[in-house]
């Protein structure tokens, strides 16, 4: 397991890491969460609470957030790194700016930050019925391996269980 100092340096590399055109990306702070909360409640109909990212902070997740030039948050994702393995456990992109590519920014970020902490595989669970998201999952790499049947609520729905080995 990658411990607590090597996570610290990843997400300070992230935050250095400031240039995709005018995009800037950091770690999600506890400064953050009102915007991404606003974005977690625009585009999921069943979201995480605010203590949900609170505690994702809180236990030292993966949780990086990207802005634009004026410092507008287009999307973020927290992800949680176990051994050898990432979990992407959220990820989303504003209304505003979906269909303009930022999601597969975010994901390159995703797949940067478990390379630089040396993760062998990512997974992640997608609702069957959001083909948009299972799209740009597949275009990164993804495969489906599993079904995790009424793993959703509200509607209840079946979750694509997907993996990308690096």
């Amino acid at each position: 397991m990658q411990d607590k100092t090597m996570q610290s340096e990843g997400a300070a590399a992230q935050e250095k890491a400031a240039s995709e055109g005018e995009l800037t990306f950091a770690p999600m702070r506890l400064k953050d969460l009102h915007d991404v909360y606003y974005i977690e409640q625009e585009v999921f109909p069943y979201h995480w609470t605010y203590r949900n990212f609170e505690s994702s902070i809180a236990t030292e997740n993966q949780g990086i957030v990207m802005r634009d030039g004026q410092g507008t948050l287009i999307g973020y994702f927290v992800a949680l790194d176990i051994v050898d393995e990432m979990e992407l456990l959220k990820i989303a992109v504003g209304k505003a700016f979906q269909g303009k590519g930022y999601g597969r920014i975010l994901m390159d970020k995703v797949l940067e930050l478990a390379r630089y902490l040396e993760m062998e595989s990512v997974f992640l669970e997608v609702r069957e019925s959001n083909t948009p998201a299972i799209g740009l999952y597949e275009s990164t790499g993804f495969k489906t391996v599993g079904i995790r049947p009424g793993y959703y609520v509200q509607p209840k729905e079946d979750a694509l269980l997907m993996k990308l080995k690096l």
